[in-house]
C-alpha cells in the first residue's frame, strides 16, 4: 500500500484537476456576459520579509516558489511584506489593486506548528515589540474605528483535514499574537470592498520555521512547508470552487 502523503498527493491532483475545470466552467460563463477579456483568477500570497536575528523568514522562503505557478485554473502572485508597523499595509494594498485577487491568504512564521489563525484582533501586545527600524507599534489599536475581532474566511476544516491526510502538523488557533502577523491579518481582513471587489476567501496561517519538530513525523523542512503552502491554497480554491457552482 502506498504511503499516505503518496496517496495524499494523488488525491491532490484529482481534485485539482477537478477544481481547474470547475474554475474554468464558471469564469467562462463570466467571460459570456462580459465583453472584456477574462483573465485566469488570481491566488495571492503574501509573506513577511527576514527579521531580528533570523537569517530567512520561512514564511517568505515557503511561498516564494509558486510565483506565476497555476493552481487549479488559478494564478498565483506573491508578495513580501516588510516587518514594519503601517509600511506593510501599502504593499499588501498596492497587490491587491493591481493583480485583483479572488483570495488573498497571509503567511508569518513564529509558531511551533503549522496554524490556521482564525481570528484578527484589533490591537498590539502589551510589551509593544519593536519592528526592524526598532519602533513599537504607533498606537494602542491598529484600526482606531475598526471592530475589534474579525473571525477567518478561510475553509478552516478543510484545510486541516488535508495537512492531517498529508501527515502535516497543524492546528487552529484564536489569538494571532500583537505583533505585525496579527497585524497583517486585521489589514487582510479589512481590505475595503472597492479595493478588491473580487476577494472571496481571505485570512492568515502561521508556520514554524525549518527545523522543528513536526508531531505528525519528521521535522518542518522547506519541502514540508511548501506542500503546506499548496494545500491551505488549494483547499481555499476547492471551497470557493464549490461556493461559485453551488445552486441558488
Amino acid at each position: 500500500m502506498a504511503p499516505p502523503r503518496t496517496l495524499y498527493l494523488y488525491g491532490m491532483t484529482l481534485i485539482s484537476a477537478c477544481a481547474c475545470l470547475l474554475v474554468s466552467v464558471a469564469w467562462r460563463a463570466q467571460a459570456e456576459t462580459n465583453t472584456q477579456p477574462v483573465e485566469r483568477p488570481v491566488v495571492l500570497l503574501t509573506g513577511f520579509e527576514v527579521f531580528g536575528e533570523y537569517k530567512t523568514n520561512a514564511s517568505w522562503e515557503a511561498i516564494k516558489g509558486f510565483e506565476g505557478q497555476d493552481l487549479a485554473g488559478c494564478r498565483i502572485v506573491t508578495v513580501c511584506l516588510p516587518v514594519v508597523y503601517d509600511e506593510m499595509a501599502a504593499p499588501l494594498e498596492d497587490a491587491v489593486a493591481k493583480h485583483k485577487p479572488v483570495i488573498v491568504i497571509s503567511f508569518g512564521v513564529g509558531t511551533s506548528t503549522v496554524r490556521v489563525e482564525t481570528i484578527a484582533r484589533n490591537g498590539y501586545h502589551h510589551t509593544r515589540p519593536k519592528d526592524n527600524k526598532s519602533k513599537p507599534p504607533p498606537r494602542e489599536r491598529i484600526d482606531p474605528v475598526g471592530p475589534d475581532q474579525i473571525p477567518t474566511q478561510l475553509p478552516t476544516a478543510g484545510i486541516l483535514a488535508a495537512l492531517k491526510a498529508a501527515k502535516i502538523g497543524a492546528e487552529t488557533s484564536v489569538d494571532a499574537g500583537g505583533y505585525l502577523c496579527n497585524e497583517c491579518f486585521y489589514r487582510v481582513m479589512t481590505l475595503k470592498p472597492g479595493a478588491c471587489p473580487l476577494v472571496q476567501w481571505r485570512g492568515f496561517v502561521h508556520v514554524p520555521d525549518t527545523g522543528w519538530k513536526d508531531a505528525e513525523g519528521g521535522e518542518y523542512t522547506l519541502e514540508k512547508l511548501r506542500l503546506a503552502v499548496r494545500i491551505v491554497a488549494a483547499e481555499t480554491v476547492k471551497a470557493m470552487v464549490a461556493q461559485t457552482v453551488a445552486p441558488k
